[in-house]
């Protein structure tokens, strides 16, 4: 990844056939959280702790990352070159894939859920020449949010595809601090490698990782301006906190086995990536039906990806410099 924003731009859409969004945004609550979405990509805007009004999602200052939380479908981040092949015809696949920036339609809210749909078109086919449905649910139960990613195939033969979230996270929290102040904390030990990414792609080299380790500070010279890619790794949640505490958030992986974490050197924010699937490979190949990392979904069927973000009041207020 680079540090400047994802676009989609509005080119594309007309291309897609798909009309621009409508930019209000749609909320829910509870007595805990008032969280935000975009209409375009579903894209979270804003996850706050109602009692205290705190933000713990990155606000897209353009000086460093524009985006907040974009969702990733049919690739996570890029294929190679932004193409690839299926029954040796060949398609541009737009980077961050189809619905960075797509309209969604809310088609379900009620309480402290909403649903946001997009369906395929004959547009969309020229770029990926599948038919799916996509929801994408939003849930508050008390101080979690759920983020329920429901994929139908609606054609009659199998279609291939990676699905992520991207969610930023302030660090700092506060003007007070620096990111220096602010750890990467794991929830299982781990001694493990990693692939090397580099533009945006897996590279085929290993580098040397955790070792034995659940915290890793964001001064670590071990970040990279890249992204940590970490491929179905035992550590199921992952969060931010203050150096030697607990997290403020956390992200529990849920049913996404793999993970990127972008946090370049310098930048006040950390991505944790829930991703099926990943990245492309660095020596890939072209077909999307032999990518040996796409998810295979057979025609007709329905499958449903789930992972949440949980806030830790008491921890965000010690981050924010309260005591």
């Amino acid at each position: 990844m680079t540090f400047t924003r994802f676009l989609f731009p509005s080119l594309l859409l007309v291309t897609l056939g798909i009309a621009e969004a409508d930019d209000r945004p749609v909320t829910i609550s509870n007595d805990q959280l008032v969280v935000q979405l975009e209409t375009a990509g579903a894209q979270l805007l804003s996850i706050r702790h109602a009692p205290t009004a705190t933000e713990y999602l990155w606000q897209g200052d353009p000086a460093y990352w524009a985006n907040r939380s974009p969702n990733m479908f049919p690739v996570c981040v890029t294929f190679k070159d932004e193409r690839f092949t299926y029954r040796n015809r060949a398609y541009h696949m737009p980077r961050m894939g189809l619905i960075h920036d797509a309209p969604f339609e809310t088609t379900r809210q009620e309480g402290a859920l909403v649903r946001q749909t997009l369906t395929s078109t004959a547009k969309t086919r020229v770029h990926y020449p599948f038919s799916f449905r996509l929801h994408i649910e939003s849930e508050l139960n008390g101080l979690t949010l759920i983020q329920r990613y429901i994929i139908i195939n609606e054609g009659s033969s199998p279609m291939y595809y990676a699905l992520g979230g991207h969610p930023g996270f302030n660090t700092p929290l506060t003007d007070g601090r620096t990111r220096d102040d602010y750890e990467l904390i794991f929830s299982e030990k781990m001694d493990n490698y990693r692939p090397e990414v580099a533009s945006s792609l897996i590279q085929s080299n290993q580098l040397r990782f955790l070792q034995n380790e659940n915290r890793l500070s964001l001064g670590d010279e071990r970040i990279p301006g890249g992204g940590i890619f970490m491929r179905e790794h035992p550590s199921r949640q992952i969060g931010v906190g203050l150096t030697g505490r607990p997290a403020y958030v956390t992200v529990d992986l849920g049913d996404f086995p793999n993970t990127n974490i972008w946090t370049p050197p310098g930048m006040p924010y950390a991505c944790i990536e829930p991703m099926v699937g990943h990245h492309d490979l660095q020596d890939t190949p072209e077909a999307i039906e032999v990518k040996p990392f796409l998810i295979k979904h057979p025609a007709g069927a329905t499958r449903t990806y789930t992972f949440t973000i949980t806030i830790d009041p008491v921890e965000g207020e010690r981050a924010l410099g309260g005591f």
